[in-house]
């Protein structure tokens, strides 16, 4: 069972756990299996509750996309500014814009939404709904008060895997 995940504001409700379960399962299931070290540290799983006309309730997940895979499918990035992954709350966001229908209810990111490109969109366009993470590195602590700072680490810890 994953742990309660961090939220914003502080006073949300508490986290739907299905989904960080949703984003585990996710990664149990993905090919290949995204629950090593490397894996929990480079790819950010997203999972948005959502709401239909009929009041039935679904999850959207999306993994981001990282600069190494854009650049192995497109190749190098033409300047270094340039050089930026998917994020999976950006494509989450899409996904929703495309299903006008559906309305968000809560959203969970393994890391706190960015505060240049996510935070502001989601602020934008999801004014109201919850957010909720594991990975702020300000937020983790080991067992003898030191901060944990990789989301490897920490995400391996939140899910016990």
């Amino acid at each position: 069972m994953p742990r309660i995940p961090n939220s914003k504001p502080l006073d949300s409700p508490r986290c739907d756990l299905r989904l960080p379960e949703a984003a585990l399962r996710y990664r149990r299931t993905a090919n290949p299996v995204l629950t090593t070290p490397q894996a929990l540290g480079a790819i950010n799983v997203t999972a948005w509750l959502y709401r239909d006309r009929n009041g039935v309730v679904g999850i959207q997940v999306n993994p981001n996309v990282t600069i190494a895979e854009l650049a192995r499918v497109y190749g190098p990035a033409a300047t270094p500014d340039a050089e930026v992954g998917l994020h999976s709350e950006g494509l989450a966001a899409d996904w929703f814009r495309t299903r006008p229908d559906l309305t968000v209810i809560q959203i969970f990111s393994e890391r706190v939404p960015c505060f240049s490109m996510c935070a502001p969109m989601l602020r934008h366009y999801y004014p109201g709904v919850p957010w909720y993470y594991y990975y702020d590195s300000n937020s983790w602590r080991g067992n003898n008060g030191e901060r944990i700072r990789r989301a490897g680490e920490i995400l391996r810890s939140a899910y016990g895997v």
